[in-house]
Parts: structure tokens; C-alpha cells; sequence
């Protein structure tokens, strides 16, 4: 684990030289490339701070034939995701495959280093929580396959991370990539009928010591009023693992928080909620969520200090599940990764997995350390406090 964190510390230090010069090529040189791809294709490179923009028309032409299989695909993430990349250095990378006039593929990436290597990620990762193309269902197989060539060009490996079994581009990843760090996505189908009866014994219990605070209501915001909301969640999610000392790629990350302020103000199909539960007159949790259509993803939870002895979580899962079948959804979607507490909320899960392929001889080295990393993290998560401590002072950090 500690080499892991080690050989970290230096991919960091050889990022930390490349990233100026690419973020500089990124601003000065927007790139478009047009090539043949055979069968009437023709593919779209689009590289630099404005690529997104500049597949923008296209963009909204899938999204319009339901092409974005979660929000983590649509134009106004993406958006909000190519600033904070271009903020970090990072160089967005859009392909877009035509057939004809018509777009029929677009494969949002990024160009990044990890290790001191060239890489390309999904645009939006580590913010985004599912990995995919924008295509319609049943598209044909080629051309994800020919947008993924076009993404693999140029660089020592892809590192396409949290991609759904169902995704549309996890059977052209599957032929090309051996999967790793496979976990589940827990979801409630809100379709089938509520149980009836009595809560379960710890959600009583939880909902009977919170009340205890004050009356339970739950309001769930969006805009301008979850603003504030937004910025006390993140603000108690990152006090609250500072000190675990566990990792975040998102939360503390000032390019990455602004995403999601970015975001909160969006009002088109992709939206971002925050659920508040109050007790008494005092929020005593929160769960910060992307909705798309019907759908509900519980993206972020977090619960005020004074109550934590309260157990709120629970509660504020409760009846935001409760909330969401009143008001039209027909599915709650707790995402990756997947613990006893979110199954006991779901009925049904959605295989996930991590595919890192390498495009040159180098990229290779890089592949054994992508599959390696979630591993040693998941094993210094389950460290105590005091040994992750440890752990990273014998690293350095």
C-alpha cells in the first residue's frame, strides 16, 4: 500500500512539470482533426479549453433523442466539468463520430497525466459517477469502437473509470480491456409498491432520538435557495474526512466544489438538488443529488456535528426515498460504492467496474498501477484513524 502511495507522491511531481505546458497548448491551440473512419463516418477530434462548446450543437441533438444514459453524460455537466479540468491543467478531448449529417456517437474525454503518464480519462472524472458515451440504445457497435480508436490516439493509456454493465460502451470496453476494481451501484425501483407496516427497528429508533431535537421535516431545494445548502454540505463533508484522514478527489478541491456550484444553478433536465432535514428549526442533514427525468442520484450526504450522535442519515435517506415517490420518481440511485447500509435502502444493483487499456509499450507500467491503486485505498480506508495517519507521515503526505 505504502509503494502505491509512494509511487503516487512521484506521478504527482512529474504531473506538477507537465501540466503547465499542457494547459498552455490547451488555451493557445484549440485543435479540431477530421478523419475517414469508414462506412460513411467521419470522425471529430475536438481538443482544447473549448472543445465541449464546439460539439455543443451535437451534444444537445443526442441528448434530444435520449443519447445521455445518466446526467453524468449530459451537456451541462460536461460544461461544468471541461472548466474545472482546464482550471487543473488538464486538456478536454471530445470525439464525436457522424454518419452522414447526423452525430451518432460522442466520447467526452480528457487528457490528463497520471504517474508522468499521458493518459485519457472520462470528462468529469472524479466528479461524474458513472463513465459512458452519448449514443442512443442500440447503436451500432462500430461506431463506439471507432470513437474509442480516436480516443486511444496520442496517448500511453485509457483509464475509463465507474462504468455501468449496462453502459453503452461497456461491451466495446470489455472486448478491449480486462475490467478491475468491480463493485456495485445499489438503486430502489420506486415503480414497486412502498412496504407497508412499521418502519424497521433502527429507522424508529433513529427517527425516535431525532425527534427528540425538534419536528422532522424534510424540504428539498434546488437553485438558488440550495446554494447555501450546497456550500454548508461540502463545507461539513470536508471537515468530516479531514478528520478521518480519508481521501477525496471531488470534496476540498476548489475546482471541483465550484463545479457543483456551477451546477446548482442549472435548470434543464440535468438538475442539482439538496434534500434538507430539519429538525426543529436547525438542519440536521443533508444529501445533495443529480436528477435526470425520473430519475434520483444521491450524489453526497452529510450531517451537521451537533446531531451526529442522532444518527440523521438514516432518516434523512428515509424520507428522501419517500419523497421522491410522492413526486414522481421512479428510481433512487445511491451509486457506487456499495456497502450493507445502502442495500438495506435497495432493491436491485448495477454492476460497476474500471477498464485502464494501455495504447503504447509504457502504458503498460501505467495499467498495473490503475488496477492496483483502488485496492491499496480500499485497504487504507479500513485502517483505523490513527495507522492512516501513519500510513501517509511514512509516505510523506
Amino acid at each position: 500500500m505504502l509503494s502505491v502511495l509512494l509511487f503516487e507522491d512521484l506521478g504527482l511531481m512529474l504531473d506538477t512539470v507537465s501540466s503547465a505546458t499542457s494547459a498552455m497548448a490547451g488555451r493557445l491551440r484549440p485543435r479540431t482533426a477530421v478523419v475517414a473512419a469508414g462506412d460513411s463516418c467521419l470522425v471529430s477530434v475536438l481538443a482544447g479549453a473549448d472543445a465541449v462548446e464546439r460539439a455543443a450543437c451535437d451534444w444537445r441533438q443526442l441528448e434530444s433523442y435520449g443519447a445521455a444514459a445518466t446526467p453524468f453524460q449530459s451537456l451541462a455537466v460536461a460544461r461544468a466539468a471541461a472548466e474545472a479540468h482546464h482550471r487543473r491543467g488538464d486538456i478536454p478531448r471530445v470525439i464525436v463520430v457522424r454518419q452522414g449529417e447526423h452525430p451518432v456517437v460522442i466520447l467526452p474525454t480528457v487528457l490528463t497525466r497520471q504517474f508522468g503518464f499521458r493518459v485519457a480519462r472520462f470528462l468529469g472524472d472524479p466528479l461524474i459517477q458513472y463513465g459512458d458515451a452519448l449514443c442512443e440504445a442500440g447503436t451500432p457497435k462500430r461506431h463506439i469502437e471507432t470513437a474509442l480508436r480516436a480516443a486511444s490516439d496520442g496517448v500511453d493509456a485509457i483509464n475509463f473509470r465507474k462504468v455501468r454493465d449496462d453502459a453503452r460502451i461497456a461491451p466495446v470496453l470489455r472486448a478491449a480491456a480486462t475490467p478491475s476494481n468491480r463493485d456495485e451501484a445499489p438503486f430502489l425501483d420506486l415503480t414497486h409498491a412502498a412496504a407497508t407496516g412499521e418502519e424497521p427497528r433502527q429507522l424508529r429508533r433513529a427517527r425516535r432520538k431525532l425527534s427528540s431535537c425538534g419536528a422532522l421535516r424534510l424540504e428539498v431545494t434546488h437553485g438558488t435557495a440550495a446554494h447555501s445548502h450546497l456550500r454548508d454540505a461540502l463545507m461539513l463533508k470536508r471537515r468530516w474526512l479531514q478528520a478521518r484522514r480519508l481521501p477525496s478527489g471531488v470534496i476540498g478541491n476548489e475546482h471541483w466544489e465550484q463545479a457543483l456550484e456551477r451546477l446548482v444553478g442549472h435548470d434543464g433536465r440535468t438538475r442539482l438538488h439538496v434534500a434538507v432535514l430539519y429538525a426543529g428549526e436547525r438542519p440536521a442533514g443533508y444529501e445533495v443529488a443529480f436528477t435526470a427525468g425520473d430519475h434520483w442520484y444521491a450524489f453526497l450526504g452529510a450531517i451537521a456535528d451537533d446531531f451526529a450522535r442522532h444518527s440523521p442519515g438514516r432518516v434523512q435517506v428515509a424520507d428522501t426515498i419517500a419523497w421522491c415517490r410522492a413526486n414522481g420518481f421512479r428510481r433512487y440511485d445511491l451509486l457506487a460504492p456499495a456497502d450493507d447500509v445502502k442495500r438495506s435502502y435497495c432493491n436491485a444493483a448495477a454492476a460497476v467496474a474500471d477498464y485502464a487499456c494501455a495504447s503504447r509499450p509504457g502504458g503498460h507500467l501505467l495499467t498495473l498501477a490503475l488496477r492496483a491503486s483502488p485496492a491499496a485505498k480500499a485497504l487504507y480506508v479500513r485502517l483505523p484513524a490513527p495507522l492512516r495517519r501513519l500510513a501517509l507521515a511514512v509516505a510523506g503526505r
